[in-house]
C-alpha cells in the first residue's frame, strides 16, 4: 500500500472494520483494521474530538494458514496536514491508551480465533458497539445477555470451554446479513444491479451478480444435498478440453469439492421460466426451452469434465495453483434456476405445475435442480442449525 493510499484509507475507511486484501500471486492476504485512539483528544480544538488513529496490518500466507506478522502504526491528525503516520525512537517510544490496548487486544483475539483462509468479504464489522458494526438484531442480543445476572458469566465459560470463540458470533452476524442481502437481491432486481455496481460487476448480466454472491458465501453449500461438507476449488472452471481451433471448452460456474470426489454447479437467473405458457393435454404443463437448455448445458460439462478430470489427474490445478485431489466418478451435478414465482395460476394449474417439476427433477439423473427460493431456504436452515449448535 503506497503512502498516498494508506493515507486515504486512515482517513476515509470505516472504524473498527476488518478489511481483506488477497496478495498479488494469490498466495495470501492482508487484513488492515483502524481504530481511533480511545482516551486521546485535543480538547483547544474541538473538544471530545478523538485526534489519533492506530492501523493493525495481519499478513496472512495461505500456506499452512498462519499469521505470519502483525505490525502497529499510528497517525495523528493536523490541521494543516491532515493524518501524518507517526514515527518513534529510544526517546520517545510507542504509547497506548489503556482503552486502546485492550480493543487492539479484543481485535486479535476474534481475529487469532476465526478462519481466515475462509473469508471472502472485502469488509467485515468488528465492534458490536458501532453502528456500522454488528448487525442491530445481533448487538441487541449480545447486550440482553450481558445485562442478566449470569451473562458475562455464561460468555465466559462458553468461550473458556472452546463452544463458543469471538470468531464464531462474528461468523454468524455475517451469515446474517449475508441471507438478508441473499433475500433483497432475490425479491428486487434493483438490489441486484445496485450490487453489480458496487462489486465492479457488469450490470447488464445478472448471472454474474449472483455468481459473486454465491462465491463470497460458499457457506450454503457447506453441506452437500446428501450431507457432505462442499468447499469452492474453481469459480468458472475450465472442464472440458477446446476444438483445435482452442474455441468452445465447456466452463462451469463453479467447481466443489466434497471430501473424496468434485460436484459441478451452474448457475442461471431467478427470473429463467421454467414453464411455457400453456398446459399440454395431459394433466402436465410444458417445460420451458430455458429449463431444458439449461439441463443440456450441465449435462455436456458433466461429460466433458469427466473426461478431462480422469485424463489428467495428478495435473488438474486451480487458479490459485492448488491441485485438484478429488476424484471424479460420475460427477454430481447442481443447477439453480429460477424462482417460486413460476408456479403461479390457479390452484389446479399450481398443483399440476409442482407436480410436472418434481416428476422432471426426480427422473433426472445425478443432476439437483433447485429454484433460488430452495437455496434461500437452505441457507436459513444452515444458519439456523449453526447458531443452535454454538457456530
Amino acid at each position: 500500500m503506497s503512502d498516498a493510499t494508506e493515507l486515504d484509507f486512515i482517513n476515509g475507511g470505516l472504524l473498527d472494520h476488518l478489511y481483506t486484501h488477497e496478495f498479488a500471486n494469490r498466495a495470501g492476504r492482508f487484513f488492515n483494521v483502524i481504530t481511533d485512539e480511545e482516551g486521546t483528544t485535543v480538547e483547544y480544538e474541538e473538544p471530545g474530538v478523538i485526534r489519533n488513529r492506530l492501523k493493525l496490518t495481519l499478513t496472512f500466507v495461505n500456506e499452512g494458514k498462519r499469521i505470519k506478522s502483525v505490525t502497529l502504526k499510528k497517525f495523528k491528525f493536523y490541521k494543516n496536514d491532515g493524518w501524518v503516520e507517526q514515527y518513534f525512537g529510544p526517546t520517545d517510544p510507542f504509547s497506548l491508551t489503556h482503552f486502546s490496548f485492550e480493543k487492539l487486544v479484543g481485535f486479535l483475539h476474534v481475529l487469532v480465533q476465526a478462519d481466515l483462509a475462509s473469508v471472502n468479504e472485502r469488509r467485515i464489522p468488528l465492534a458490536i458497539g458501532n453502528p456500522n458494526g454488528f448487525s442491530p438484531e445481533t448487538a441487541r442480543e449480545l447486550r440482553a445477555l450481558l445485562l442478566q445476572p449470569e451473562g458475562q458469566r455464561i460468555i465466559r465459560e462458553l468461550v473458556k470451554s472452546g463452544q463458543v470463540t469471538p470468531g464464531d458470533i462474528l461468523n454468524i452476524d455475517y451469515r446474517k446479513r449475508q441471507l438478508a442481502q441473499f433475500e433483497a437481491l432475490l425479491e428486487d432486481a434493483g438490489a441486484v444491479e445496485a450490487y453489480a455496481a458496487l462489486n465492479d460487476i457488469r450490470t447488464d448480466q445478472p448471472e454474474k451478480a449472483w455468481q459473486h454472491f454465491f462465491k463470497k458465501n460458499e457457506w450454503i453449500f457447506g453441506l452437500g444435498l446428501d450431507y457432505r461438507f462442499l468447499g469452492l476449488l474453481q469459480e468458472e472452471a475450465l472442464i472440458g478440453e477446446k476444438d483445435v481451433a482452442g474455441h468452445d471448452g465447456a466452463v462451469a460456474d463453479y467447481l466443489l469439492g466434497a471430501t473424496n470426489f468434485t460436484v459441478l454447479v451452474e448457475i442461471k437467473r431467478p427470473d429463467t421460466e421454467l414453464f411455457a405458457a400453456r398446459q399440454n393435454r395431459s394433466n402436465a404443463w410444458r417445460l420451458s426451452k430455458d429449463l431444458f437448455d439449461a439441463v443440456s448445458q450441465i449435462l455436456e460439462q458433466k461429460a466433458s469434465w469427466q473426461i478431462k478430470s480422469e485424463v489428467n489427474f495428478g495435473s488438474n490445478f486451480t487458479s490459485s495453483g492448488e491441485l485438484v485431489t478429488q476424484r471424479t466418478l460420475d460427477p454430481k451435478c447442481v443447477l439453480i434456476v429460477g424462482s417460486n414465482s413460476m408456479f403461479s395460476g390457479t390452484e389446479r394449474e399450481r398443483a399440476v405445475k409442482l407436480r410436472t417439476f418434481e416428476l422432471f427433477r426426480r427422473d433426472s439423473r445425478n443432476i439437483e435442480i433447485l429454484t433460488y427460493d430452495e437455496v434461500l431456504e437452505r441457507a436459513r436452515f444452515i444458519l439456523s442449525h449453526t447458531q443452535a449448535l454454538g457456530g
